[in-house]
């Protein structure tokens, strides 16, 4: 049986489905009401998922027919590596490039648009994180799908895997499991590292990285998690109105 990218990315996510819905029920970070917001959270995450089939469906068939010749070089090179080295490298680029898209999105209005619905919300948990905009998921889905595919050529496997790393990485950011990477936390976004970006006035445009914190230190955007204050509120810091959500789902 000949698996596709998309067979690997299901498997990979219904298994952390069931791996982190586990977690935060034995080992929840904070006591939460994961129902005041299901609603919400289920039409987000049905959106969520519709867009990025669709720029999953599109961007790929165009990195195929756009892949410049002048990388052809660079392409050789990178494909001639070891399948873990390229998956890794290709997720330093997709994050980095990511970061800067982020930075963005918390430096200019019309960018933040696109970002306004993630950060509305106030209950975080593993599913909360993918309350996201259509035109959120668009922007990230380009270097997700168009580094890995021109640059990298990644066989549906490798493609599968690098999915299955990046989706392991969002399920922590949100999640209210106590979860540590112990001697990588210095390199690695935890829990405790994210909510202090979704907090509702302390640092939101600070802990701007997805997956690797070197790119806060390096860029000047980092805020040590151990100094914040406990029980700080998340979300917009005020209620987000029944007629905005429309437009806010579509990032406008």
């Amino acid at each position: 049986m000949n698996l596709q990218a998309d067979d690997y990315e299901i498997i990979a996510f219904f298994g952390l489905v069931m791996l982190f819905e586990f977690g935060e029920r034995v080992w929840p970070a904070q006591k939460l009401d994961r129902l005041a917001d299901v609603k919400l959270d289920v039409l987000s995450f049905s959106f969520a998922l519709a867009v990025n089939r669709i720029c999953n469906y599109i961007f790929r068939a165009a990195a195929v027919r756009l892949t410049p010749p002048h990388l052809a070089t660079v392409v050789a090179a990178l494909q001639s590596l070891p399948s873990a080295l390229r998956i890794l490298i290709a997720l330093f680029i997709v994050d980095f490039i990511i970061y800067w898209i982020h930075r963005a999105q918390h430096n200019y209005d019309v960018f933040w648009r696109t970002h306004a619905w993630h950060h509305s919300i106030e209950h975080m948990y593993w599913f909360s994180g993918f309350r996201t905009s259509f035109l959120h998921s668009f922007l990230y889905n380009i270097p997700q799908v168009v580094i890995p595919v021109t640059l990298f050529h990644l066989s549906p496997a490798e493609a599968g895997i690098g999915y299955s790393l990046g989706i392991f990485i969002q399920f922590v950011e949100h999640t209210n499991w106590k979860m540590s990477f112990g001697p990588l936390n210095w390199l690695l976004v935890t829990p405790d590292y994210h909510r202090v970006h979704h907090s509702a006035s302390l640092h939101r445009g600070q802990n701007l990285a997805g997956t690797f914190r070197i790119w806060d230190r390096m860029f000047g955007t980092y805020v040590d998690p151990a100094k914040m204050p406990e029980g700080y509120a998340l979300g917009l810091g005020e209620p987000v109105e029944g007629k905005k959500i429309p437009r806010m789902l579509v990032g406008l």
